[in-house]
């Protein structure tokens, strides 16, 4: 079986989650058994993933894995079955409500976002008014922790529980120097006869990928596909198992020199000094593939494994019938993306072209969108240039767009490109490592431009958008070549791994 190793799966994700979700789908279409596995404790993480459209068996959370509940359903919990004692009055409200004994404030009952009165957790308070105790539910309705808080106001004990109110786990904290709580002690109870002690959630981490090895047979396929929380934690697996190094990531520092600079510090050790503890490294493009092999002098299988594995066979929407200049951007924004320098170029380009429009889909730093929408609304361009935010499904974003614009000056893949490309959307993008010059041919299916090339990044916008010809003729190009990211490619490509 195939595991790939992340921390979490959020409501809104990064390209390293949408990565994964494609590939459990490709996995799931070829009946070849894989699951994303997850760290950090979640609540909802069964309805986010139905949100992705995926299933319970394509997941396995550590918490879950203790609890005994990957696969458990369970049921609605509203404040009506907490049986709360009937002289306490209740109050109303729709995202929380409070629970009073006459003047004093008992606790307060917080309902889960995008539902319609689930209890999510309950804070309890001592007579003062100070948070005592916090009470979490799991959305699928049982209480799943009891958080404990100190006179600080800083937790500093929990108690993990499964349905049926059996503890399975005990977690402590400390005070660091800056008063926060840090978690010092986590005890596994009773776990096969005798309570496990780990001094770290990152160790106990290394203890449930082993134990989730053993349990399915051992010599499984793991992927550590978040290199931050992720090389550890698999590269220390004790069991018979093969494990392969994702680079979800440039392998040195934005602003290095990226085919010869020092190697990125969470990179350095497990690519020079520990490179004999991984089974391969796996990137997304063959042109980091083959920079790597030069780094490490192949002393270890380097693979090429296109990220984002899309559909060849999409409905072709000929460029009448989508909004006339309609420009999109899909993905993170941020100063390495170089989104401001985004803007620049399409307040010019929207000098020449006063049809055109640009649409930001994708999240950043509030800062950081906050000075982006200050740019637009300085330039007078607020409604013109339009932040969308974070969404899941943008086939109709990608299905009326006329163009997809990138200046970006650092990535690993550009998943979005990919996406966009299947989709009938001509590219126009500066030719930064790794990705677009493996999608991206000039004159057929968009304009590859030399990077930080702003004025000729333009003039390839206002010259596409102005001629409808070469617009639609751009289009086919994007639709016809796809061979390279097609999902029957990229399966081939992960097929040669799992013959090793």
């Amino acid at each position: 079986m195939f595991f790939f190793v992340n921390q979490y799966l959020l409501s809104n994700d990064s390209s390293i989650e949408h990565a994964e979700m494609k590939r459990l789908k490709l996995f799931k279409d070829h009946h070849v058994e894989a699951k994303l596995v997850t760290r950090t404790y979640d609540q909802i993480i069964h309805a986010t993933l139905k949100r992705f459209g995926l299933t319970d068996d394509q997941l396995v959370n550590m918490y879950d894995f203790f609890a005994g509940t990957t696969t458990y359903q369970g049921h609605d919990l509203h404040v009506s079955a907490l049986n709360l004692p009937i002289e306490y009055q209740v109050g109303t409200g729709n995202n929380y409500q409070e629970v009073k004994d006459g003047d004093r404030l008992i606790c307060i009952v917080y309902f889960t976002g995008g539902t319609v009165g689930l209890v999510n957790h309950i804070d309890w308070f001592d007579v003062a008014g100070n948070i005592t105790l916090r009470q979490q539910y799991d959305l699928r309705g049982f209480k799943s922790v009891d958080q404990f808080f100190g006179e600080d106001g800083q937790i500093s004990f929990e108690r993990y529980y499964r349905p049926d109110l059996s503890l399975y786990m005990e977690r402590y904290y400390v005070k660091s120097v800056q008063n926060t709580p840090i978690n010092s002690l986590n005890v596994l109870k009773n776990y096969n006869g005798k309570d496990r002690f780990f001094d770290s959630e990152e160790d106990l981490f290394a203890f449930f990928l082993d134990e989730l090895n053993k349990a399915n047979g051992e010599n499984n396929i793991f992927i550590a596909d978040r290199p931050a929380m992720a090389i550890q934690p698999v590269m220390n697996m004790q069991t018979a198992a093969k494990k392969y190094l994702w680079m979800a990531m440039n392998h040195v520092n934005d602003g290095d020199n990226l085919k010869n600079g020092p190697l990125n510090v969470m990179l350095q050790a497990p690519l020079t000094t520990e490179l004999n503890r991984w089974d391969g490294i796996i990137t997304m493009t063959e042109s980091q593939a083959e920079m790597l092999r030069k780094r490490i002098g192949n002393k270890k299988p380097v693979y090429a494994i296109n990220g984002i594995p899309v559909k060849t066979d999409l409905q072709r929407i000929d460029m009448k019938y989508r909004i006339a200049g309609q420009m999109i951007y899909v993905g993170r924004l941020g100063e390495d993306k170089q989104t401001g320098k985004l803007i620049d170029i399409f307040i010019r380009v929207h000098k020449q072209v006063p049809n055109a429009k640009l649409t930001f889909y994708g999240y950043g730093s509030p800062d950081d969108v906050n000075k982006y929408k200050k740019q637009v609304n300085d330039a007078g361009l607020t409604g013109v240039v339009v932040f969308a935010g974070y969404q899941v499904n943008l086939e109709s974003a990608y299905n009326t767009a006329q163009l997809f614009v990138d200046t970006s000056r650092i990535d690993a893949q550009p998943l979005a490109m990919g996406e966009a490309l299947s989709h009938g959307v001509p590219v126009v993008s500066y030719d930064y490592l790794y990705g677009p010059n493996e999608l991206i041919e000039s004159g057929v299916n968009g304009e590859l431009i030399p990077l930080n090339n702003a004025k000729k990044f333009e003039k390839a916008v206002i010259k596409i958008l102005s001629d409808p010809q070469l617009l639609q003729s751009l289009s086919v190009g994007a639709y016809d070549r796809l061979d390279g990211i097609s999902n029957l490619n990229t399966w081939r490509q992960w097929a040669k791994l799992q013959s090793k």
